[in-house]
């Protein structure tokens, strides 16, 4: 159980639907705890506090605010329960400012925020008591039908991950990253399927 506030940023629409139609499901064929696999919103939260109030983290985001593009570059299993199984996320400088600018703001604040693991967007939440066992079988099974990773060139070392989210009449729709089109406040309290969106804001789009 987790309690306080969140800032999320959630991919458009479009591709919050794509990615989601490809994250890990409770599977049928073995029994897994009930708080392993609940649905969850793609995003990369970009700060958490337990003493910040609603007002609090709308004074902490940016007056101004464009899309931020977010690249993907590994998937990852952890040992806590919200990064079961994550994607790591790319240090962009728009990425790395945003967050910056949030929790130094809501630090003035006196809100003791955090962002373990920043940046990063969490595929499934998978209970402890299902172990690393199920955690590496929810890995095995994305890496099956919709992921795909390779090196930048034969001599970088660095990964980059493509969902491959399904088909469109064009073929295989492939994500690498996503556009960051809305910020969220989310009260994380209880049992994921409690959490409560407060507020949503649209980013403006970035006019390049």
């Amino acid at each position: 159980a987790t309690s306080g506030l969140s800032l999320w940023l959630v991919p458009n629409p479009a591709q919050l639907q794509l990615i989601q139609k490809v994250l890990p499901k409770q599977p049928k064929t073995r029994p897994v705890s009930a708080a392993s696999y609940p649905d969850i919103t793609p995003h990369i939260t970009l700060a958490s506090s337990g003493k910040a109030t609603q007002d609090a983290i709308l004074r902490a985001i940016p007056s101004t605010l464009h899309s931020i593009p977010v690249e993907f570059q590994k998937l990852e299993v952890g040992y806590h329960y919200f990064r079961s199984v994550f994607i790591s996320v790319k240090k962009t400088t728009e990425l790395v400012a945003l967050h910056e600018h949030i929790m130094a703001a809501l630090d003035r604040d006196g809100a003791s925020p955090s962002a373990p693991a920043f940046p990063h967007m969490s595929i499934s939440y998978i209970a402890d008591e299902d172990g690393a066992a199920e955690r590496k079988k929810a890995v095995d099974e994305l890496r099956a039908i919709a992921v795909v990773e390779c090196s930048e060139t034969d001599l970088d070392e660095a990964e980059t991950v493509v969902l491959r989210c399904g088909d469109s009449e064009e073929g295989h729709v492939c994500l690498a990253g996503f556009e960051g089109t809305e910020i969220w406040i989310v009260r994380c309290e209880g049992p994921v399927q409690h959490w409560q969106v407060l507020h949503k804001i649209i980013v403006t789009p970035d006019v390049t």
